[in-house]
């Protein structure tokens, strides 16, 4: 599972609109987790340690907060209701350090695309490495087994390594 992280409004001026930016941070949680992800969403729960109100507590928030978001895979900004500066300064944080900001609402295409992509790697592992699964591999020649045994065999390790797996062009 990648880990991911959820930047979208939470300070608000009235009640109606917090408790609508928390609804909204829980509901893209939500889509992440249902896409296969593993969401840290920090603002849902950093609020309930520390004030607010505070401008040397919410500072402290914001930087543990990035500090989270610095080991994610991508970042997943919710912007239906604006960009907060809380959220301008993760989505610049994301950018320094070279992680991926991902508009919530492009989640799904991103997933599918993701999807494509590995599915084209574990094919192409599987085509050029099946002869190193393959039992007639150590005679340096083909010896006629078959193979598609060994391509399957290519294609679960692939499956299951995918993340370390390297592919020449890919």
């Amino acid at each position: 599972m990648k880990k991911v992280y959820i930047c979208s409004p939470y300070r608000a001026q009235s009640n109606e609109r917090l408790t609508r930016n928390i609804e909204y941070a829980k509901s893209i949680t939500r889509q992440a987790i249902e896409a296969g992800l593993a969401p840290i969403a920090p603002h849902l729960y950093m609020p309930l340690c520390l004030d607010e109100d505070k401008p040397e507590e919410r500072e402290l928030g914001l930087k543990a907060g990035i500090e989270l978001l610095k080991t994610c895979s991508f970042v997943i900004v919710g912007i239906r209701y604006g960009i907060s500066e809380g959220m301008s300064w993760e989505i610049a944080a994301a950018d320094a350090a070279g992680i991926e900001v991902v508009n919530a609402d492009k989640l799904q295409r991103k997933m599918e695309s993701e999807n494509e992509d590995r599915k084209k790697k574990i094919k192409e592992y599987a085509k050029l490495y099946a002869c190193d699964f393959c039992p007639g591999n150590r005679c340096h020649t083909c010896t006629s087994f078959s193979c598609k045994e060994p391509y399957e065999k290519a294609r679960k390790y692939a499956e299951t390594h995918i993340e370390s797996i390297k592919v020449p062009g890919m």
